[in-house]
């Protein structure tokens, strides 16, 4: 008889032990919200075509160099004002009527400049004008976010989503009687919707230099997040 008793004396501490065990389980929530935020837009840019047709590549190529470096010299000259080029190309082009051969060539230059209120200056509206009336096209006039616009907006949008994640696993928790425990994992994913606002531009009239209007709407950020929160029983 006296065999069996250490063989007791084991097994009771092992049921001691396993029973607060069970006791720790407990339940991952996983939890996706999107933050969104609507702020102006602190910056306007500018995309223009400087480009020309005739008969010889040379002479094409000679207008079209021309033409941006006075482009520059005028962006330039106006204070705050970013000035970049973009692509340049030449091409052959015939014409339907059996005329001769005739060359093309373009290059664009983008513009940007710092608007507090969402609306370009007068001095980036002007600058514009003046270069169209130099035979400039006019592509694109847009109100964006500046660099530091963009980071401060998807701050936003992210807090804007916690806020959400936090909300929801306090409601899911307190519906199962359990308490919001800590958070094991988290993913986020923010960005500007749908690129620069488009503003309103005016038609520029023949032999005129009209200053382009504009009325940018607001830039729409969003950051969608992704939680794992453990959920701990109320004891």
């Amino acid at each position: 008889m006296t065999l069996f008793r250490p063989a007791a004396l084991l097994i009771a501490p092992f049921f001691a032990f396993a029973v607060p065990l069970a006791a720790q389980a407990q339940t991952d929530l996983t939890i996706a919200a999107t933050g969104q935020v609507s702020v102006p837009p602190d910056e306007a840019t500018a995309a223009l075509t400087v480009q020309a047709q005739d008969t010889t590549a040379a002479k094409v190529q000679a207008e079209v160099n021309t033409a941006m470096a006075k482009a520059l010299a005028l962006a330039k000259a106006v204070p705050g004002v970013k000035v970049t080029t973009g692509g340049y190309g030449s091409y052959t082009v015939n014409p339907d009527n059996n005329a001769p051969q005739q060359f093309a060539a373009q290059q664009t230059i983008q513009l940007s400049m710092m608007a507090p209120a969402g609306a370009p200056s007068a001095e980036f509206s002007n600058l514009l004008g003046t270069l169209q009336q130099n035979g400039l096209l006019l592509n694109s006039f847009s109100g964006d976010l500046s660099d530091a616009g963009q980071r401060q907006a998807q701050q936003a949008a992210i807090t804007d989503a916690l806020t959400q994640v936090q909300a929801q696993a306090s409601s899911i928790a307190t519906s199962l009687h359990e308490q919001v425990g800590t958070m094991k994992s988290l993913n986020v994913n923010a960005a500007a919707n749908s690129g620069p606002r488009p503003m309103m531009v005016m038609a520029m009239a023949k032999n005129a230099a009209p200053a382009p209007q504009s009325a940018p709407d607001n830039v729409q950020v969003t950051a969608n997040v992704t939680a794992e929160i453990a959920l701990n029983h109320v004891p």
